[in-house]
């Protein structure tokens, strides 16, 4: 059971730094800060906008 549970931690750890890896390339590349958050946020804008407008009529 402890080796289940080291190997468990072991993965976990390595998906953390994998993680922060990646969001630091991205916040440190505008190209792929405006790719990973720019064009979702602006279709949640659109999606918004579309979905009030279908509920008013």
């Amino acid at each position: 059971m402890d080796a289940l549970l080291t190997a468990v931690g072991d993965v976990f750890t390595a998906v953390i730094g994998w993680a922060g890896t990646v969001g630091t390339t991205v916040v440190n590349t505008p190209v792929l800060l405006l790719m990973c958050v720019g064009v979702p946020l602006c279709g949640l804008g659109v999606g918004f906008f579309t979905r009030l407008l279908h509920t008013r009529g």
